[in-house]
């Protein structure tokens, strides 16, 4: 747990099954986090679903990542279902993995031209996953319960050139933008309604060059910390910020980790099996960590 008045965490490492299956594993990456469990792609290529709080693993099997373009993570509360999608190069086909069947479903998309998308790892909200498609200006949207896509437009903003990057996530149960600017300006948009560009709102814009030092050229939002309004941010270069209610910034020092690269989850804990149809209450929030 993290508080406002933090300066220094401690990493813990977590001693994760899928090693021992397979010792040539040497990294970790969490594709998502949904009630608990952990969504896990590791180097070499296993897929696992892995819950830290009651140590419980399983491999997903039937897994291939040769051509993915975008994957995610997800949960359906309606039928009580988890699933893991993949879409491949050239984009037209679409294979679905259910933790409840145990089993893999192919789906032919046309509604999406991809060929020209990076690796995406797309963000899950409300029973869809999104991918921010940057060649083509739009959010996709595939529905996990009907297993179908659709398309979001971007704020007004994004199609200008001023604006040299952004990136898609998810706050307080809204999709979350954000924008950089070529001034080292980030803008920060929440999409309340899902009904065109007009649904975006900014909430807020940060000068960097001006705030935080040395230079950092972009944040990704993480979470609200409890009982509080300050905000946990992600630092491009491996580091968690804090925005406390005066406005300015704390460097949240990470112990355990040395100087290397991190990607940051937010995690709830749970007593949820990935192994067997299991009802648990959510018990609360943390942070993991995850190396590449």
């Amino acid at each position: 747990m993290i508080s406002d008045t933090d300066h220094k965490i401690f990493a813990a490492e977590l001693d994760f099954p899928g090693k021992k299956l397979y010792p040539e594993i040497n990294c970790l990456t969490c594709i998502g986090s949904c009630n608990g469990l952990l969504c896990i792609l590791t180097d070499p290529k296993y897929l696992f679903l892995y819950n830290p709080s009651n140590k419980e693993c399983k491999q997903i099997l039937g897994f291939r990542f040769r051509y993915i373009i975008l994957y995610g993570f997800g949960y359906v509360e309606s039928v009580d279902d988890y699933k893991f999608v993949k879409i491949g190069k050239p984009g037209k086909f679409v294979k679905v993995y259910s933790l409840r069947k145990d089993s893999w479903t192919t789906r032919i998309q046309n509604e999406l031209y991809l060929a020209d998308e990076w690796i995406t790892r797309g963000i899950h909200l409300n029973e869809a996953i999104y991918w921010l498609l940057k060649g083509q200006n739009v959010i996709a949207a595939f529905d996990l319960v009907e297993e179908k896509f659709t398309t979001l437009l971007l704020p007004d903003i994004t199609l200008t050139e001023n604006v040299s990057r952004y990136s898609l996530g998810c706050l307080n149960g809204s999709l979350c933008l954000t924008t950089r600017k070529r001034d080292h300006v980030n803008e920060f948009w929440i999409m309340q309604e899902y009904n065109g560009n007009e649904s975006w709102t900014k909430t807020l814009i940060i000068d960097l060059f001006c705030v935080l030092r040395p230079l950092c050229t972009f944040l990704r939002p993480l979470c609200h910390l409890k009982n509080s309004k300050t905000m946990l941010w992600y630092k491009e270069n491996g580091h968690l910020v804090c925005n406390p209610k005066d406005g300015k910034f704390n460097v949240i020092e990470v112990d355990g980790i040395g100087n290397d690269w991190f990607d940051v989850n937010v995690y709830v804990e749970s007593l949820v099996s990935p192994n067997c149809k299991n009802e648990s209450a959510i018990e609360g929030k943390g942070l993991d960590y995850w190396f590449r």
